[in-house]
């Protein structure tokens, strides 16, 4: 008898550890990081092409799952999930490749956008004066065919298009409006384009870093950029216009006037893109990706002389902003928070939408840009985030 209620006492104690140790399993299995196939199937809004499979990253600050306010674990419901290719990319994936290939790889590069549940590609189309597809105002950029001005024989944007469609990914046409070329590139430039003809005479630009830069304050370059828009959202179907937070790289004084000219013109560009992106069809989106730091105004709005706090609170000049807010959240001088929260201030009671830009190359091997997709889903301002750049995450 006393055996037999030894053995029950044995039973009991380990059905009781058992007990616990599934109690503990629950209350801190959580930890795990989700991999890309743990998914959720959740739908996006305003970007139709793009409804699909959305990751969830969940990570906390020291490895935790962030929940919400209803005690639930973050979900990822942006509505921009994307990723900049930018012309560093087609250095390797476009210039020198016959049709064939670069079909290869942007099937492979969309591909793999699509499934890490992204849902927007914002591509590079001109880079430095040139173009990415048959362009009767640019040259080819030297990034499709080794030389600029030299077609490779097939569209690029074309194929980028196509391979969207497949992808059901919405496609973003990225322009950096007043960066041109290299005294180098624009010795091989035939006299035909205009920006050739410019170079030669003197005009409209001016040279910083080896590089040339268009003059924002001419009538001339404003209707030259606004003419390349509409040959893109014309010949292309393509979901929007992007531009990044090159404005200006030469100083005002070098084109001759003062801080506050050059923030008149730069407004003037984004007001004669906006109207010409909306003056096409309403429906396309045009977002302006501005340096991310934020003092009291917007840091762009001190070094760029872009004017980011009218742009962001007044309908009619750009549909949502991407600062690129690529720091940690223990930065020194401009922590992800806090930078974060600023922009959010900015927008809360705007018609303008808030995507962050994030810097994924410079956190390599750590939870960082997981923790900045919770604290953006996390927000009731934000809407999305993009990913820079390709590279840097696949």
């Amino acid at each position: 008898m006393k055996k037999a209620v030894k053995v029950w006492e044995n039973v009991l104690k380990v059905a009781v550890c058992f007990t616990a140790l599934l109690i503990i399993i629950g209350l801190f299995g959580c930890n795990e990081v989700k991999s890309s196939t743990d998914l959720n199937q959740l739908k996006t809004s305003e970007f139709p092409s793009a409804d699909g499979v959305l990751e969830c990253y969940n990570v906390g600050s020291v490895g935790e799952i962030m929940y919400n306010m209803n005690n639930e674990p973050v979900k990822d419901t942006s509505e921009m999930k994307a990723v900049w290719i930018s012309y560093l990319e087609f250095d390797w994936a476009l210039k020198g490749k016959s049709e064939e290939e670069f079909r290869h790889n942007i099937d492979d590069m969309f591909n793999k956008v699509k499934s890490a549940g992204l849902n927007t590609v914002i591509v590079q189309v001109r880079s430095h004066g040139d173009a990415y597809y048959n362009s009767s105002l640019y040259p080819y950029s030297k990034e499709c065919s080794s030389t600029v001005g030299v077609s490779p024989l097939y569209d690029p944007l074309e194929i980028m298009v196509e391979y969207a469609k497949k992808y059901t990914l919405s496609i973003h046409a990225w322009i950096n409006p007043f960066r041109l070329m290299s005294d180098t590139d624009f010795a091989l430039l035939s006299d035909n384009f205009i920006i050739k003809r410019w170079y030669n005479s003197g005009e409209n630009m001016a040279q910083a870093d080896g590089m040339w830069y268009l003059d924002p304050a001419s009538e001339q370059v404003i209707k030259l950029i606004t003419d390349g828009v509409s040959e893109i959202i014309k010949n292309y179907e393509v979901d929007g216009i992007h531009i990044d937070d090159y404005f200006y790289c030469v100083s005002p004084e070098s084109f001759g006037y003062d801080k506050t000219a050059a923030r008149e013109y730069t407004t003037r560009l984004v007001k004669a893109i906006y109207d010409t992106v909306k003056g096409y069809d309403s429906e396309l989106l045009f977002g302006v990706s501005p340096a991310g730091n934020y003092t009291d105004k917007p840091t762009s709005d001190q070094k760029q002389y872009t004017d980011l706090e009218l742009w962001c609170t007044h309908k009619g000049y750009i549909d949502y902003v991407a600062p690129q807010i690529y720091w940690s959240f223990d930065d020194n001088e401009a922590p992800f928070t806090a930078v974060f929260n600023k922009w959010e201030n900015l927008l809360k009671d705007s018609p303008v939408k808030l995507y962050v830009g994030l810097a994924d190359y410079k956190f390599y091997g750590s939870d960082i840009i997981a923790r900045q997709i919770d604290a953006i889903n996390l927000s009731d301002i934000s809407k999305g985030y993009i990913h820079f750049r390709y590279d840097s995450i696949f």
